[in-house]
């Protein structure tokens, strides 16, 4: 009997333990900074950003540079996605299904993530890292919170399997590699009408 109870109590333990190191986040904004992490890259992404908003389900993402801003709603219930894109003067709308969703997005199926023993600090947080090995060969590190679960994981195809929140990674924009930083982050609830998507003013591409 004293045997069962403290095996009970070690089962406790490391239950208890394992549910502190994991916490889904179902309200997040993180600010990335944008950058060529090729130091030859032509493309200048000064004052370029991204930013992403999380509420339960439902996920945004706003790049603003230079050359043009881009919104991408996407909701985790219906698989719908709403890309808004700006250039210039001309504002355009794009809508997708979750199967051309992730059509779009194939060259992220199958991806192989290795975790390593290296530590980043960021924004005052130490995030681990990670390679992530496309099945076209390229690969691309990341650094992330561990333990710290978005609620929303599909449409960030590339970190569907990370095991925390990413604050630094690599992505490719015109065959050229782009280092996103996260300089900000905040889990205070999102306000609803950050996801309200526009009626007019848009012309529609698809």
């Amino acid at each position: 009997m004293k045997n069962l109870v403290i095996i009970l109590l070690l089962c406790a333990i490391v239950f208890k333990s394992f549910s502190q190191q994991q916490k889904t986040v179902s309200d997040c904004t993180v600010i990335y900074s944008m950058s060529n992490a090729d130091a030859d890259s032509k493309n200048d992404f000064k004052n370029a950003s991204k930013t992403i908003y999380i509420r339960g389900k439902q996920i945004r993402i706003d790049i603003n540079s230079n050359a043009f801003d881009q919104t991408i709603f996407y909701n985790d219930n219906t698989g719908e996605v709403t890309v808004l894109k700006n250039i210039g003067a001309e504002k355009y709308m794009s809508t997708y299904n979750s199967a051309d969703w992730q059509k779009e997005h194939s060259v992220y199926k199958g991806i192989k993530v290795s975790l390593t023993n290296k530590e980043k600090k960021i924004l005052g947080y130490d995030c681990k890292e990670a390679i992530l090995q496309l099945q076209n060969g390229n690969t691309y590190t990341v650094y992330y919170l561990p333990g710290i679960i978005p609620s929303v994981t599909e449409n960030n195809f590339e970190f569907r399997t990370v095991p925390g929140l990413v604050l630094q990674y690599e992505a490719s924009i015109h065959n050229e590699k782009i280092k996103y930083t996260a300089t900000y982050l905040n889990f205070d609830p999102v306000p609803a009408f950050k996801f309200e998507i526009p009626k007019s003013g848009y012309k529609i591409l698809n």
